[in-house]
C-alpha cells in the first residue's frame, strides 16, 4: 500500500476513536498522516451535519449540544484536551521549563477546566446563532481548522521531538511539503464552498480568521515555549474553529 494511502488510515487512528485497525504503523506513515487532517475534519463535519439535520424537530440549542457531543465522542475530545492542557500551562507557568512540565501533567487545573467549559459553551452558543448555517460551520470549521497545525509544523519546530513520551513525536516530523499540501486542502475546501453557494464574504472571512489565529497563537507559543507541542496543535485547532464560527455569525 502506498505510504500516502496508508497514512489516510493512520490519520483516522490518530484523530478519532474510529476503530480502523492497521497497527503497527511505521514511522514513515505517521510522518505523512498530517496531509489528511483537513479531510478527516471534513468527514467529522459531515457527520455532525447529518446529526443536526436528523434532529430537525428539536430546538436549535438541543441540536447544537448533541452535534457537539457527537464531535467530542468521535474524536475522544482529542483537541479539547490539547486546549485545556495548553491553557493550564500558558496560564500557570512562569518560564519555559515549567511550561513544558505542566504540559506533561495529565491532571487538569483551574485554567484548563475553565477554558474547556467556556469553549464548549461558546461553540454551542455560536451554533445556535448560526441556525440554518450550522451545517456549513460544521464542515468549514472542522476541516479548515485542522489544516493550521500542519501549516505551523512547516514553519516552526516541535519542542518535544526528542521526548520518548511524546504521543505526537512521529507526526511532528511533518514538514514544509505537508504544510503545502494542507494549504491545497484549504483551497479545495474553500473552492467547494464557493461552488456550493456559500457567500464569498463568509469564505473570505473564514480564511482571514484562520490566518489571524494561526499567526497570533503561533508567535505567542514560539515566544513562550520555543515552538509547538501536540497540546498546542490541539489548542490551535479549537481556537481557529471558534474563530471561523465567530466570523460566520458576524458576516
Amino acid at each position: 500500500m502506498p505510504v500516502w494511502l496508508h497514512a489516510l488510515r493512520a490519520s483516522f487512528t490518530f484523530l478519532t476513536r474510529i476503530p480502523v485497525g492497521g497497527f503497527p504503523y511505521p514511522p514513515k506513515t505517521w510522518e505523512w498522516i498530517s496531509i489528511w487532517f483537513p479531510f478527516v475534519g471534513a468527514l467529522i463535519g459531515v457527520l455532525q451535519t447529518i446529526v443536526w439535520l436528523a434532529l430537525n424537530d428539536y430546538s436549535d440549542p438541543t441540536r447544537a449540544i448533541i452535534a457537539v457531543i457527537i464531535g467530542v465522542v468521535v474524536t475522544g475530545g482529542f483537541h479539547e484536551d490539547g486546549l485545556s492542557d495548553s491553557i493550564d500551562a500558558l496560564g500557570g507557568a512562569y518560564d519555559r521549563n515549567n511550561l513544558l512540565r505542566i504540559l506533561k501533567d495529565s491532571r487538569i487545573g483551574a485554567f484548563g477546566a475553565l477554558a474547556l467549559i467556556l469553549a464548549l459553551m461558546l461553540k454551542i452558543s455560536l451554533l445556535v446563532d448560526l441556525g440554518d448555517m450550522a451545517p456549513t460551520a460544521f464542515i468549514l470549521g472542522q476541516s479548515l481548522s485542522r489544516a493550521l497545525p500542519v501549516v505551523q509544523l512547516g514553519i516552526q519546530p516541535y519542542v518535544r521531538r526528542e521526548d520518548p513520551e511524546s504521543k505526537s513525536r512521529d507526526v511532528a516530523r511533518s514538514g514544509r511539503l505537508q504544510a503545502i499540501i494542507a494549504v491545497f486542502w484549504v483551497a479545495i475546501i474553500t473552492g467547494g464552498g464557493f461552488i456550493a453557494g456559500v457567500e464569498p464574504m463568509i469564505i473570505t472571512g473564514c480564511v482571514v480568521a484562520m490566518v489571524v489565529v494561526s499567526v497570533v497563537f503561533g508567535v505567542y507559543v514560539q515566544r513562550r515555549a520555543g515552538g509547538l507541542t501536540g497540546d498546542f496543535m490541539g489548542a490551535l485547532q479549537q481556537l481557529s474553529e471558534l474563530g471561523i464560527m465567530f466570523v460566520m455569525v458576524s458576516v
